[in-house]
Protein backbone atom coordinates (compact mmCIF):
# COMPACT_ATOMS: atom_id res chain seq x y z
CA UNK A 1 0.00 0.00 0.00
CA UNK A 2 1.10 3.56 -0.69
CA UNK A 3 2.72 5.00 2.44
CA UNK A 4 0.95 8.36 2.21
CA UNK A 5 -2.45 6.67 1.85
CA UNK A 6 -1.67 4.48 4.87
CA UNK A 7 -0.80 7.56 6.94
CA UNK A 8 -4.10 9.21 5.92
CA UNK A 9 -6.02 6.22 7.24
CA UNK A 10 -4.06 6.26 10.50
CA UNK A 11 -4.72 9.97 11.01
CA UNK A 12 -8.45 9.62 10.33
CA UNK A 13 -8.93 6.77 12.81
CA UNK A 14 -6.39 7.90 15.41
CA UNK A 15 -4.02 4.97 14.85
CA UNK A 16 -0.48 5.48 16.15
CA UNK A 17 2.49 3.34 15.17
CA UNK A 18 4.52 1.99 12.27
CA UNK A 19 5.01 -1.64 13.28
CA UNK A 20 5.08 -4.02 10.35
CA UNK A 21 2.31 -6.21 11.78
CA UNK A 22 0.05 -3.19 12.30
CA UNK A 23 0.62 -1.87 8.78
CA UNK A 24 -0.07 -5.31 7.35
CA UNK A 25 -3.38 -5.57 9.23
CA UNK A 26 -4.53 -2.14 7.97
CA UNK A 27 -3.45 -3.02 4.43
CA UNK A 28 -5.50 -6.25 4.44
CA UNK A 29 -8.52 -4.42 5.88
CA UNK A 30 -8.43 -1.82 3.09
CA UNK A 31 -8.02 -4.48 0.38
CA UNK A 32 -10.91 -6.63 1.62
CA UNK A 33 -13.27 -3.69 2.23
CA UNK A 34 -14.84 -3.53 -1.29
CA UNK A 35 -15.81 -7.23 -1.13
CA UNK A 36 -18.58 -8.92 0.90
CA UNK A 37 -16.31 -11.62 2.35
CA UNK A 38 -16.51 -12.35 6.07
CA UNK A 39 -13.52 -11.20 8.13
CA UNK A 40 -12.18 -12.67 11.39
CA UNK A 41 -9.87 -10.40 13.42
CA UNK A 42 -7.76 -12.16 16.07
CA UNK A 43 -5.55 -10.63 18.72
CA UNK A 44 -5.11 -10.31 22.47
CA UNK A 45 -7.45 -8.23 24.58
CA UNK A 46 -6.68 -4.52 24.39
CA UNK A 47 -4.83 -4.41 21.03
CA UNK A 48 -7.49 -2.26 19.32
CA UNK A 49 -9.43 -4.79 17.23
CA UNK A 50 -12.52 -2.53 17.14
CA UNK A 51 -10.87 -0.03 14.75
CA UNK A 52 -10.46 -2.39 11.77
CA UNK A 53 -14.21 -3.18 11.30
CA UNK A 54 -14.89 0.55 11.06
CA UNK A 55 -12.21 0.91 8.37
CA UNK A 56 -13.70 -2.01 6.43
CA UNK A 57 -17.25 -0.60 6.59
CA UNK A 58 -16.28 2.98 5.68
CA UNK A 59 -14.42 1.81 2.56
CA UNK A 60 -17.04 -0.67 1.37
CA UNK A 61 -20.07 -0.23 -0.88
CA UNK A 62 -22.18 -0.46 2.31
CA UNK A 63 -20.75 2.69 3.88
CA UNK A 64 -24.02 4.61 3.54
CA UNK A 65 -25.99 1.89 5.36
CA UNK A 66 -26.05 1.01 9.03
CA UNK A 67 -23.11 -0.29 11.07
CA UNK A 68 -23.64 -2.06 14.41
CA UNK A 69 -20.95 -3.20 16.87
CA UNK A 70 -22.18 -5.96 19.20
CA UNK A 71 -20.30 -7.38 22.19
CA UNK A 72 -21.42 -11.03 22.17
CA UNK A 73 -19.84 -11.73 25.55
CA UNK A 74 -21.95 -9.11 27.36
CA UNK A 75 -25.38 -10.39 26.25
CA UNK A 76 -26.93 -13.13 28.45
CA UNK A 77 -27.29 -16.52 26.81
CA UNK A 78 -31.05 -16.54 27.28
CA UNK A 79 -31.60 -13.32 25.34
CA UNK A 80 -28.84 -13.30 22.71
CA UNK A 81 -31.03 -14.96 20.03
CA UNK A 82 -33.64 -12.26 20.55
CA UNK A 83 -30.98 -9.51 20.33
CA UNK A 84 -29.47 -10.84 17.11
CA UNK A 85 -32.46 -12.24 15.24
CA UNK A 86 -35.42 -10.47 16.88
CA UNK A 87 -38.59 -11.90 18.40
CA UNK A 88 -42.35 -11.81 17.96
CA UNK A 89 -44.76 -10.37 20.48
CA UNK A 90 -45.45 -12.86 23.27
CA UNK A 91 -42.54 -15.12 22.28
CA UNK A 92 -41.45 -15.29 25.93
CA UNK A 93 -42.21 -13.68 29.27
CA UNK A 94 -41.71 -9.93 29.00
CA UNK A 95 -41.91 -9.82 25.19
CA UNK A 96 -44.63 -7.19 25.14
CA UNK A 97 -43.78 -6.06 21.61
CA UNK A 98 -41.96 -7.13 18.48
CA UNK A 99 -38.21 -6.71 18.05
CA UNK A 100 -36.53 -6.59 14.67
CA UNK A 101 -33.09 -7.76 15.84
CA UNK A 102 -29.68 -6.63 14.63
CA UNK A 103 -29.70 -8.80 11.50
CA UNK A 104 -32.94 -7.19 10.40
CA UNK A 105 -31.96 -3.64 11.36
CA UNK A 106 -28.54 -3.91 9.66
CA UNK A 107 -29.90 -5.20 6.35
CA UNK A 108 -27.59 -3.87 3.63
CA UNK A 109 -24.99 -2.80 6.19
CA UNK A 110 -22.29 -4.30 8.39
CA UNK A 111 -22.39 -6.17 11.72
CA UNK A 112 -19.29 -6.28 13.94
CA UNK A 113 -19.51 -9.29 16.30
CA UNK A 114 -16.94 -8.68 19.02
CA UNK A 115 -15.96 -11.61 21.30
CA UNK A 116 -17.59 -14.03 18.84
CA UNK A 117 -15.85 -16.91 20.62
CA UNK A 118 -18.26 -16.44 23.57
CA UNK A 119 -21.40 -17.25 21.53
CA UNK A 120 -23.50 -20.23 22.80
CA UNK A 121 -23.47 -23.29 20.56
CA UNK A 122 -27.19 -22.94 19.72
CA UNK A 123 -26.65 -19.38 18.53
CA UNK A 124 -23.61 -20.47 16.52
CA UNK A 125 -25.81 -22.83 14.51
CA UNK A 126 -28.27 -20.05 13.68
CA UNK A 127 -25.42 -17.68 12.79
CA UNK A 128 -23.96 -20.29 10.42
CA UNK A 129 -27.28 -20.48 8.54
CA UNK A 130 -27.40 -16.71 8.13
CA UNK A 131 -23.86 -16.63 6.77
CA UNK A 132 -24.54 -19.41 4.26
CA UNK A 133 -28.08 -18.55 3.05
CA UNK A 134 -28.90 -15.09 4.42
CA UNK A 135 -32.01 -16.59 6.07
CA UNK A 136 -33.08 -16.52 9.72
CA UNK A 137 -36.21 -17.01 11.83
CA UNK A 138 -37.19 -14.66 14.65
CA UNK A 139 -37.81 -16.15 18.10
CA UNK A 140 -41.45 -17.19 18.40
CA UNK A 141 -42.13 -17.16 14.63
CA UNK A 142 -42.18 -19.68 11.79
CA UNK A 143 -41.68 -17.28 8.87
CA UNK A 144 -38.26 -17.23 7.21
CA UNK A 145 -36.77 -13.78 6.77
CA UNK A 146 -33.95 -12.68 4.47
CA UNK A 147 -31.11 -10.30 5.19
CA UNK A 148 -28.01 -9.04 3.38
CA UNK A 149 -25.43 -8.31 6.05
CA UNK A 150 -21.62 -8.18 5.95
CA UNK A 151 -20.11 -9.93 9.01
CA UNK A 152 -16.86 -8.82 10.62
CA UNK A 153 -15.98 -10.80 13.76
CA UNK A 154 -13.24 -10.48 16.37
CA UNK A 155 -11.99 -12.67 19.20
CA UNK A 156 -9.16 -12.94 21.71
CA UNK A 157 -9.77 -16.67 22.24
CA UNK A 158 -7.58 -19.46 20.91
CA UNK A 159 -10.11 -20.71 18.35
CA UNK A 160 -8.32 -23.99 17.57
CA UNK A 161 -8.39 -24.89 21.25
CA UNK A 162 -12.05 -23.88 21.56
CA UNK A 163 -12.90 -26.15 18.60
CA UNK A 164 -11.02 -29.10 20.15
CA UNK A 165 -12.88 -28.60 23.43
CA UNK A 166 -16.25 -28.43 21.67
CA UNK A 167 -16.93 -24.80 22.61
CA UNK A 168 -16.96 -23.50 19.03
CA UNK A 169 -18.24 -25.01 15.80
CA UNK A 170 -15.52 -25.83 13.29
CA UNK A 171 -17.76 -25.15 10.27
CA UNK A 172 -18.66 -21.70 11.61
CA UNK A 173 -14.98 -20.92 12.22
CA UNK A 174 -14.06 -21.60 8.59
CA UNK A 175 -17.09 -19.60 7.42
CA UNK A 176 -16.07 -16.56 9.49
CA UNK A 177 -12.37 -16.97 8.71
CA UNK A 178 -12.71 -16.25 4.98
CA UNK A 179 -10.27 -13.36 5.44
CA UNK A 180 -8.15 -13.61 8.63
CA UNK A 181 -6.50 -10.49 10.06
CA UNK A 182 -4.09 -10.71 13.00
CA UNK A 183 -3.25 -7.69 15.15
CA UNK A 184 0.11 -7.92 16.96
CA UNK A 185 0.29 -7.47 20.75
CA UNK A 186 1.83 -4.26 22.04
CA UNK A 187 5.02 -5.98 23.22
CA UNK A 188 5.84 -6.85 19.57
CA UNK A 189 5.42 -3.29 18.26
CA UNK A 190 8.78 -1.89 19.42
CA UNK A 191 9.05 1.90 19.22
CA UNK A 192 5.27 2.20 18.82
CA UNK A 193 5.13 1.92 22.62
CA UNK A 194 7.00 5.20 23.04
CA UNK A 195 4.78 6.94 20.45
CA UNK A 196 1.61 5.72 22.17
CA UNK A 197 2.90 6.85 25.57
CA UNK A 198 3.60 10.33 24.24
CA UNK A 199 0.16 10.47 22.56
CA UNK A 200 -1.73 9.48 25.71
CA UNK A 201 0.39 11.78 27.89
CA UNK A 202 -0.21 14.73 25.55
CA UNK A 203 -3.98 14.13 25.56
CA UNK A 204 -4.31 13.97 29.34
CA UNK A 205 -2.01 16.94 30.07
CA UNK A 206 -3.77 19.10 27.47
CA UNK A 207 -7.20 18.15 28.77
CA UNK A 208 -6.42 19.00 32.41
CA UNK A 209 -3.85 21.77 31.79
CA UNK A 210 -0.95 19.93 33.41
CA UNK A 211 2.80 20.13 32.84
CA UNK A 212 4.24 17.81 30.23
CA UNK A 213 5.90 14.58 31.33
CA UNK A 214 9.22 13.37 29.94
CA UNK A 215 10.77 9.89 29.89
CA UNK A 216 14.37 9.33 30.87
CA UNK A 217 16.40 6.84 28.79
CA UNK A 218 16.18 4.15 31.47
CA UNK A 219 12.39 4.63 31.69
CA UNK A 220 12.04 4.29 27.93
CA UNK A 221 14.14 1.14 27.97
CA UNK A 222 11.89 -0.34 30.68
CA UNK A 223 8.77 0.54 28.68
CA UNK A 224 10.12 -1.29 25.66
CA UNK A 225 11.14 -4.38 27.67
CA UNK A 226 7.89 -4.72 29.62
CA UNK A 227 5.51 -7.40 28.25
CA UNK A 228 2.24 -5.36 28.52
CA UNK A 229 -0.28 -8.16 29.25
CA UNK A 230 -3.10 -5.60 28.98
CA UNK A 231 -1.69 -4.14 25.73
CA UNK A 232 -2.78 -0.64 24.64
CA UNK A 233 -5.55 -0.44 27.23
CA UNK A 234 -3.03 -1.03 30.02
CA UNK A 235 -0.54 1.47 28.56
CA UNK A 236 -3.24 4.17 28.42
CA UNK A 237 -4.29 3.55 32.03
CA UNK A 238 -0.71 3.66 33.34
CA UNK A 239 0.06 6.83 31.34
CA UNK A 240 -3.03 8.55 32.76
CA UNK A 241 -2.07 7.50 36.29
CA UNK A 242 1.46 8.88 35.92
CA UNK A 243 0.28 12.19 34.45
CA UNK A 244 -2.28 12.76 37.20
CA UNK A 245 -0.60 11.28 40.29
CA UNK A 246 3.15 11.68 39.84
CA UNK A 247 4.54 14.92 41.26
CA UNK A 248 7.76 14.50 39.27
CA UNK A 249 7.37 15.37 35.58
CA UNK A 250 10.60 13.63 34.56
CA UNK A 251 9.67 9.97 34.65
CA UNK A 252 12.40 7.48 35.57
CA UNK A 253 12.40 3.68 35.59
CA UNK A 254 11.85 3.72 39.36
CA UNK A 255 8.74 5.85 38.87
CA UNK A 256 7.36 3.38 36.30
CA UNK A 257 7.89 0.47 38.71
CA UNK A 258 5.62 2.19 41.22
CA UNK A 259 2.81 1.86 38.69
CA UNK A 260 3.36 -1.84 37.91
CA UNK A 261 5.82 -1.61 35.00
CA UNK A 262 8.39 -4.19 36.05
CA UNK A 263 11.42 -5.98 34.64
CA UNK A 264 9.45 -9.22 34.39
CA UNK A 265 10.39 -11.03 31.16
CA UNK A 266 7.69 -13.69 31.21
CA UNK A 267 5.44 -13.90 28.13
CA UNK A 268 2.55 -11.42 28.21
CA UNK A 269 -1.05 -11.77 27.20
CA UNK A 270 -3.99 -12.83 29.34
CA UNK A 271 -5.47 -15.09 26.67
CA UNK A 272 -3.29 -16.83 24.13
CA UNK A 273 -3.84 -15.96 20.51
CA UNK A 274 -4.31 -18.49 17.76
CA UNK A 275 -0.57 -18.75 17.22
CA UNK A 276 0.37 -18.32 20.88
CA UNK A 277 1.94 -20.93 23.05
CA UNK A 278 0.19 -22.70 25.88
CA UNK A 279 3.09 -22.46 28.27
CA UNK A 280 1.06 -20.20 30.54
CA UNK A 281 -1.49 -22.95 31.05
CA UNK A 282 1.12 -25.52 32.11
CA UNK A 283 2.30 -23.59 35.17
CA UNK A 284 -1.09 -22.30 36.35
CA UNK A 285 -1.26 -24.77 39.27
CA UNK A 286 2.47 -25.10 39.93
CA UNK A 287 2.39 -23.25 43.26
CA UNK A 288 -0.68 -25.18 44.41
CA UNK A 289 1.03 -28.45 43.49
CA UNK A 290 4.13 -27.53 45.53
CA UNK A 291 1.98 -26.65 48.51
CA UNK A 292 0.14 -29.98 48.34
CA UNK A 293 3.47 -31.86 48.19
CA UNK A 294 4.67 -29.96 51.26
CA UNK A 295 1.47 -30.88 53.09
CA UNK A 296 1.85 -34.56 52.13
CA UNK A 297 5.45 -34.60 53.41
CA UNK A 298 4.37 -33.02 56.68
CA UNK A 299 1.51 -35.50 56.95
CA UNK A 300 3.91 -38.45 56.48
CA UNK A 301 6.08 -37.28 59.37
CA UNK A 302 3.13 -36.87 61.71
CA UNK A 303 1.74 -40.27 60.67
CA UNK A 304 5.07 -41.90 61.54
CA UNK A 305 5.02 -40.34 65.00
CA UNK A 306 1.46 -41.52 65.54
CA UNK A 307 2.35 -45.11 64.52
CA UNK A 308 5.33 -45.05 66.90
CA UNK A 309 3.05 -44.12 69.75
CA UNK A 310 0.24 -46.59 68.96
CA UNK A 311 2.44 -49.62 68.33
CA UNK A 312 4.67 -48.86 71.28
CA UNK A 313 1.77 -48.74 73.71
CA UNK A 314 0.13 -51.84 72.22
CA UNK A 315 3.31 -53.95 72.35
CA UNK A 316 3.83 -53.22 76.03
CA UNK A 317 0.24 -54.04 76.99
CA UNK A 318 -0.70 -56.86 74.63
CA UNK A 319 2.64 -58.15 73.31
CA UNK A 320 1.68 -57.55 69.70
CA UNK A 321 4.30 -58.38 67.01
CA UNK A 322 6.40 -55.50 65.84
CA UNK A 323 5.23 -53.69 62.71
CA UNK A 324 7.18 -53.58 59.47
CA UNK A 325 10.47 -51.82 59.93
CA UNK A 326 9.94 -49.35 57.07
CA UNK A 327 7.74 -48.32 54.17
CA UNK A 328 8.85 -46.97 50.80
CA UNK A 329 7.68 -43.52 49.64
CA UNK A 330 8.12 -42.61 45.96
CA UNK A 331 8.65 -38.85 45.51
CA UNK A 332 7.43 -36.64 42.65
CA UNK A 333 10.93 -36.75 41.08
CA UNK A 334 11.04 -40.57 41.10
CA UNK A 335 13.31 -40.86 44.16
CA UNK A 336 12.57 -43.59 46.73
CA UNK A 337 12.65 -42.72 50.44
CA UNK A 338 12.49 -45.28 53.23
CA UNK A 339 10.47 -44.16 56.27
CA UNK A 340 11.20 -46.04 59.48
CA UNK A 341 7.91 -47.29 60.92
CA UNK A 342 9.24 -49.18 63.95
CA UNK A 343 8.78 -47.59 67.40
CA UNK A 344 11.97 -46.32 68.96
CA UNK A 345 12.88 -45.86 72.61
CA UNK A 346 15.97 -44.50 74.22
CA UNK A 347 16.69 -47.34 76.64
CA UNK A 348 15.10 -50.07 78.75
CA UNK A 349 14.90 -47.84 81.79
CA UNK A 350 12.51 -45.52 80.03
CA UNK A 351 10.30 -48.46 79.07
CA UNK A 352 10.24 -49.75 82.61
CA UNK A 353 9.40 -46.33 83.99
CA UNK A 354 6.71 -45.57 81.45
CA UNK A 355 5.33 -48.90 80.26
CA UNK A 356 2.39 -47.40 78.28
CA UNK A 357 4.06 -44.39 76.65
CA UNK A 358 7.07 -44.18 74.27
CA UNK A 359 9.99 -42.02 75.23
CA UNK A 360 8.92 -38.60 73.92
CA UNK A 361 10.28 -35.57 75.79
CA UNK A 362 6.83 -34.00 76.02
CA UNK A 363 5.58 -36.95 78.09
CA UNK A 364 8.40 -37.11 80.66
CA UNK A 365 6.80 -34.72 83.15
CA UNK A 366 3.44 -36.53 83.14
CA UNK A 367 2.39 -39.54 85.20
CA UNK A 368 1.36 -42.84 83.59
CA UNK A 369 -2.24 -42.13 84.62
CA UNK A 370 -2.33 -38.84 82.71
CA UNK A 371 -3.94 -39.31 79.27
CA UNK A 372 -1.81 -38.16 76.33
CA UNK A 373 -2.49 -34.76 74.78
CA UNK A 374 -4.98 -34.79 71.91
CA UNK A 375 -3.19 -35.42 68.63
CA UNK A 376 -3.55 -32.69 65.98
CA UNK A 377 -5.91 -33.41 63.10
CA UNK A 378 -4.31 -35.33 60.23
CA UNK A 379 -6.79 -33.98 57.68
CA UNK A 380 -5.00 -32.27 54.79
CA UNK A 381 -7.81 -29.70 54.70
CA UNK A 382 -7.32 -28.87 58.40
CA UNK A 383 -3.55 -28.62 57.93
CA UNK A 384 -4.02 -26.31 54.96
CA UNK A 385 -6.31 -24.06 57.01
CA UNK A 386 -3.84 -24.06 59.91
CA UNK A 387 -0.96 -23.03 57.62
CA UNK A 388 -3.02 -20.18 56.17
CA UNK A 389 -3.99 -18.91 59.64
CA UNK A 390 -0.36 -19.07 60.80
CA UNK A 391 0.81 -17.18 57.71
CA UNK A 392 -1.82 -14.47 58.25
CA UNK A 393 -0.78 -14.25 61.89
CA UNK A 394 2.92 -13.90 61.05
CA UNK A 395 2.15 -11.25 58.43
CA UNK A 396 -0.25 -9.39 60.74
CA UNK A 397 -3.16 -9.92 58.40
CA UNK A 398 -1.42 -8.69 55.24
CA UNK A 399 -2.79 -11.05 52.59
CA UNK A 400 -0.21 -10.10 49.96
CA UNK A 401 2.76 -11.00 52.18
CA UNK A 402 0.98 -14.11 53.50
CA UNK A 403 0.38 -15.35 49.95
CA UNK A 404 4.04 -14.83 49.08
CA UNK A 405 5.12 -16.79 52.17
CA UNK A 406 2.74 -19.65 51.34
CA UNK A 407 3.91 -19.70 47.72
CA UNK A 408 0.45 -19.11 46.24
CA UNK A 409 -1.18 -16.21 44.41
CA UNK A 410 -3.22 -13.46 46.10
CA UNK A 411 -6.38 -14.72 44.41
CA UNK A 412 -5.82 -18.30 45.56
CA UNK A 413 -5.32 -17.11 49.14
CA UNK A 414 -8.46 -14.96 49.00
CA UNK A 415 -10.44 -17.95 47.66
CA UNK A 416 -9.08 -20.20 50.42
CA UNK A 417 -9.99 -17.62 53.10
CA UNK A 418 -13.57 -17.57 51.84
CA UNK A 419 -13.67 -21.37 51.46
CA UNK A 420 -12.50 -22.02 55.04
CA UNK A 421 -14.46 -19.11 56.51
CA UNK A 422 -11.31 -17.55 57.97
CA UNK A 423 -11.80 -14.04 59.31
CA UNK A 424 -8.93 -11.61 59.60
CA UNK A 425 -10.00 -10.78 63.16
CA UNK A 426 -7.91 -13.69 64.50
CA UNK A 427 -4.76 -12.59 62.70
CA UNK A 428 -5.19 -8.99 63.78
CA UNK A 429 -5.98 -9.85 67.38
CA UNK A 430 -2.83 -11.96 67.70
CA UNK A 431 -0.76 -9.24 66.06
CA UNK A 432 -1.90 -6.47 68.43
CA UNK A 433 0.81 -6.99 71.11
CA UNK A 434 3.47 -6.88 68.38
CA UNK A 435 2.42 -3.63 66.73
CA UNK A 436 1.99 -0.05 67.79
CA UNK A 437 -1.38 0.43 66.07
CA UNK A 438 -4.84 -0.94 66.75
CA UNK A 439 -6.45 -2.80 63.86
CA UNK A 440 -9.81 -4.55 63.75
CA UNK A 441 -11.57 -6.39 60.95
CA UNK A 442 -14.25 -3.72 60.56
CA UNK A 443 -12.25 -0.68 59.50
CA UNK A 444 -12.79 2.26 61.84
CA UNK A 445 -9.79 4.34 60.85
CA UNK A 446 -8.12 3.93 64.25
CA UNK A 447 -5.18 2.17 62.60
CA UNK A 448 -4.25 5.27 60.64
CA UNK A 449 -1.66 7.71 61.86
CA UNK A 450 -3.60 10.95 61.51
CA UNK A 451 -0.42 12.96 62.11
CA UNK A 452 0.83 11.67 58.74
CA UNK A 453 -2.33 11.10 56.71
CA UNK A 454 -5.19 13.54 57.02
CA UNK A 455 -6.96 13.36 53.67
CA UNK A 456 -8.08 10.75 51.15
CA UNK A 457 -9.09 11.35 47.54
CA UNK A 458 -11.52 9.02 45.77
CA UNK A 459 -11.66 9.32 42.00
CA UNK A 460 -14.76 8.53 40.01
CA UNK A 461 -14.48 5.04 38.55
CA UNK A 462 -14.95 5.30 34.75
CA UNK A 463 -16.81 2.53 32.98
CA UNK A 464 -14.54 0.38 30.80
CA UNK A 465 -17.18 -2.26 30.05
CA UNK A 466 -19.14 -2.03 26.80
CA UNK A 467 -22.46 -3.06 28.38
CA UNK A 468 -23.37 -1.19 31.58
CA UNK A 469 -26.18 0.44 33.47
CA UNK A 470 -25.49 4.19 33.34
CA UNK A 471 -26.48 5.20 36.94
CA UNK A 472 -24.05 2.62 38.35
CA UNK A 473 -21.01 4.93 38.14
CA UNK A 474 -22.57 7.62 40.34
CA UNK A 475 -23.97 5.05 42.81
CA UNK A 476 -20.54 3.46 43.24
CA UNK A 477 -18.75 6.78 43.77
CA UNK A 478 -21.31 7.99 46.34
CA UNK A 479 -21.27 4.73 48.31
CA UNK A 480 -17.45 4.57 48.44
CA UNK A 481 -16.93 8.21 49.48
CA UNK A 482 -19.67 7.97 52.13
CA UNK A 483 -17.97 4.91 53.59
CA UNK A 484 -14.64 6.69 54.07
CA UNK A 485 -16.34 9.81 55.41
CA UNK A 486 -18.39 7.87 57.97
CA UNK A 487 -15.83 5.30 59.12
CA UNK A 488 -12.65 7.39 59.32
CA UNK A 489 -11.50 10.82 60.41
CA UNK A 490 -10.01 11.49 57.01
CA UNK A 491 -11.21 14.43 54.94
CA UNK A 492 -12.47 13.16 51.57
CA UNK A 493 -11.12 15.20 48.64
CA UNK A 494 -11.65 14.97 44.91
CA UNK A 495 -7.91 14.76 44.22
CA UNK A 496 -4.38 15.02 45.71
CA UNK A 497 -5.19 13.34 49.03
CA UNK A 498 -2.57 11.76 51.28
CA UNK A 499 -4.23 8.46 50.39
CA UNK A 500 -5.70 7.95 46.93
CA UNK A 501 -8.22 5.41 45.69
CA UNK A 502 -8.90 5.17 41.96
CA UNK A 503 -9.85 2.59 39.36
CA UNK A 504 -12.44 1.64 36.79
CA UNK A 505 -15.51 -0.55 36.39
CA UNK A 506 -14.23 -3.27 34.05
CA UNK A 507 -17.17 -5.69 33.93
CA UNK A 508 -20.95 -5.56 34.07
CA UNK A 509 -22.22 -8.84 32.66
CA UNK A 510 -25.15 -11.23 32.76
CA UNK A 511 -24.79 -15.01 32.65
CA UNK A 512 -27.47 -17.66 32.23
CA UNK A 513 -27.41 -20.00 35.25
CA UNK A 514 -30.29 -22.36 34.48
CA UNK A 515 -32.72 -23.11 31.65
CA UNK A 516 -36.46 -23.65 31.98
CA UNK A 517 -38.46 -26.38 30.26
CA UNK A 518 -39.31 -24.08 27.35
CA UNK A 519 -35.61 -23.68 26.54
CA UNK A 520 -35.26 -20.09 27.80
CA UNK A 521 -33.26 -18.78 30.70
CA UNK A 522 -34.83 -19.37 34.13
CA UNK A 523 -32.16 -17.83 36.37
CA UNK A 524 -29.66 -15.12 35.43
CA UNK A 525 -26.57 -13.95 37.33
CA UNK A 526 -25.54 -10.29 37.27
CA UNK A 527 -21.84 -9.59 37.94
CA UNK A 528 -19.88 -6.39 38.59
CA UNK A 529 -16.05 -6.25 38.65
CA UNK A 530 -13.97 -3.19 39.52
CA UNK A 531 -10.21 -2.68 39.32
CA UNK A 532 -8.95 -0.55 42.24
CA UNK A 533 -5.59 1.18 42.71
CA UNK A 534 -4.50 2.22 46.21
CA UNK A 535 -1.79 4.87 46.48
CA UNK A 536 -0.24 6.00 49.77
CA UNK A 537 1.58 9.25 49.00
CA UNK A 538 3.34 9.16 52.36
CA UNK A 539 4.79 5.69 51.67
CA UNK A 540 4.65 4.46 48.09
CA UNK A 541 5.94 1.01 49.07
CA UNK A 542 2.39 0.36 50.29
CA UNK A 543 0.84 1.08 46.88
CA UNK A 544 -1.07 -1.86 45.44
CA UNK A 545 -3.73 -2.77 42.90
CA UNK A 546 -6.54 -5.33 43.23
CA UNK A 547 -9.78 -6.46 41.57
CA UNK A 548 -13.08 -6.95 43.40
CA UNK A 549 -16.26 -8.63 42.18
CA UNK A 550 -19.82 -9.20 43.38
CA UNK A 551 -22.71 -11.19 41.92
CA UNK A 552 -26.48 -11.33 42.33
CA UNK A 553 -29.10 -13.66 40.84
CA UNK A 554 -32.58 -12.83 39.62
CA UNK A 555 -35.50 -14.69 38.09
CA UNK A 556 -35.44 -14.28 34.30
CA UNK A 557 -39.24 -13.99 34.29
CA UNK A 558 -38.66 -10.53 35.75
CA UNK A 559 -37.47 -7.68 33.57
CA UNK A 560 -33.97 -6.54 34.49
CA UNK A 561 -35.10 -2.91 34.61
CA UNK A 562 -37.45 -3.77 37.48
CA UNK A 563 -34.78 -5.30 39.74
CA UNK A 564 -31.60 -3.70 38.43
CA UNK A 565 -31.36 -0.80 40.89
CA UNK A 566 -31.80 -3.02 43.96
CA UNK A 567 -29.35 -5.67 42.76
CA UNK A 568 -26.71 -3.16 41.70
CA UNK A 569 -26.89 -1.32 45.04
CA UNK A 570 -26.46 -4.62 46.93
CA UNK A 571 -23.42 -5.58 44.82
CA UNK A 572 -21.87 -2.11 45.12
CA UNK A 573 -22.22 -2.30 48.92
CA UNK A 574 -20.54 -5.71 48.87
CA UNK A 575 -17.63 -4.45 46.72
CA UNK A 576 -17.16 -1.34 48.89
CA UNK A 577 -16.89 -3.61 51.95
CA UNK A 578 -14.25 -5.67 50.12
CA UNK A 579 -12.30 -2.51 49.34
CA UNK A 580 -12.35 -1.60 53.03
CA UNK A 581 -11.08 -5.06 53.96
CA UNK A 582 -8.23 -4.62 51.47
CA UNK A 583 -7.50 -1.22 52.99
CA UNK A 584 -7.21 -2.82 56.43
CA UNK A 585 -4.97 -5.62 55.20
CA UNK A 586 -2.51 -3.38 53.36
CA UNK A 587 -2.60 0.02 55.09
Amino acid sequence: MDTSYLQQIKQRYGIVGNAEGLNRAIDVAVQVAPTDLSVLIVGESGVGKEVLPRIIHDRSTRKHNKYFAINCGSIPEGTIDSELFGHARGAFTGAIGEREGYFGAANGGTLFLDEVGELPLATQARLLRVLETGEYIRVGENDVKKTNVRIVAATNVNMQKAIREGRFREDLYYRLNAIPISLPPLRERGRDIEMLFRKFAYEITEKYHMDDVRLTPDALDLLLRYKWPGNIRQLRNITEQICVISREREITADTLRLYGVTDDTRPGGLISSAAGSTSGESHTYENDRKQILQLITSLGKELKELKDYVYGAAQQRHALPAPASYIQHVGADGSIQRINMAPSYQDDADIAEYPAVPDYPEYRETTPATPPAQEPSLSIRDMERTNIEKALQRCHGNRKRAAAELGISDRTLYRKIKEFGITLLLAFAIALPLTSCSISFKFTGTSLNYDVVKTISVDKFPIRSSYVWAPMEAMFYTTLTDKYAQRTKLTVLKRNGDLQVSGEIVEYSQTNKSVAADGYSAQTQLKITVNVRFVNNSNHTEDFEQRFSATADYDSSQQLNAVQETLVQEMITDIVDQIFNATVANW
